[in-house]
């Protein structure tokens, strides 16, 4: 497993802290969902440079 530091504005990190809460886990874990959907949304892509290797 790899850590990553990010910056965030503060208003984002209060709203994702905010709706962790609420969804019983973790603010890490939001954050790891939020960013395997963004994998997906943007799946596209990686298949793109995939093939031009």
């Amino acid at each position: 497993m790899k850590r990553v530091n990010i910056f965030l504005k503060d208003d984002v990190h209060a709203k994702a802290k905010i709706l962790s809460v609420l969804k019983d886990t973790t603010l890490n874990k939001f954050f790891e969902e939020a960013v395997e959907e963004a994998i997906k949304k943007d799946r596209y892509l990686l298949d793109k440079i995939k093939k031009q290797l």
